[in-house]
């Protein structure tokens, strides 16, 4: 299967989607583990149901610490950097070690900070729609109250409007742009 042809195409689109997805799942169990999300939601009992059967095999050698689950983090890395080899291969390239740890690895940082900006959104966008408690709602402000508490301490509401999600997504969007932009650059520079 070339991967320039249509069926190539659709093949390579399918198989990112599916990564995609599984990575996306780790990485939101990662995330509910270190905000200390509340497990008995719906929401957070499915991702964990999904994410078992894949996370079970390192949870023997990395088990979940406290607030970090490591298994979750270290098999989202492990399926990403199958899927550099998998693309190296179908497209003919032989990628080293050093370029598969670090495009694997700055791949995840980026899908964690975009999951990080996505949730802020959907959570400040929550917030003025359904202002208040509102138990359907509740998980998006656990999983973004430990990422904007700094920000908060830093930026007090001004005339009762919170600026933190602003500042919150601004840095996000720079850590991306220069630090995972930088690694990425030399992970490029690797493959020449």
């Amino acid at each position: 299967m070339e991967l320039t042809s249509p069926v190539g195409q659709g093949g390579l689109f399918l198989m990112q989607t599916l990564v995609g997805l599984v990575i996306f799942a780790l990485m939101l169990r990662f995330l509910m583990r270190a905000t200390y999300a509340d497990w008995n939601n719906p929401i957070v009992q499915f991702i964990a149901k999904v994410t078992n059967p894949i996370c079970a095999p390192l949870n023997k050698v990395v088990a979940a610490k406290g607030r970090w689950d490591w298994s979750a983090l270290s098999t989202a890395v492990i399926i990403q950097a199958i899927f550099v080899i998998l693309i190296g291969y179908l497209t003919s390239r032989s990628f080293g070690v050093p370029f598969i740890v670090l495009a694997s690895t700055t791949e995840i940082v980026n899908q964690l900070l975009d999951m990080m900006f996505w949730l802020i959104i959907i959570q400040a966008v929550l917030s003025w729609v359904s202002p208040g408690y509102n138990p359907n709602t509740i998980i998006f402000n656990q999983l973004t109250q430990p990422i904007l508490d700094p920000f908060r301490r830093l930026i007090p509401p001004i005339s009762g409007m919170d600026l933190s999600p602003i500042f919150a997504i601004l840095a996000i969007k720079l850590f991306q742009i220069v630090v995972v932009g930088s690694i990425t650059q030399i992970a490029q520079q690797m493959i020449g």
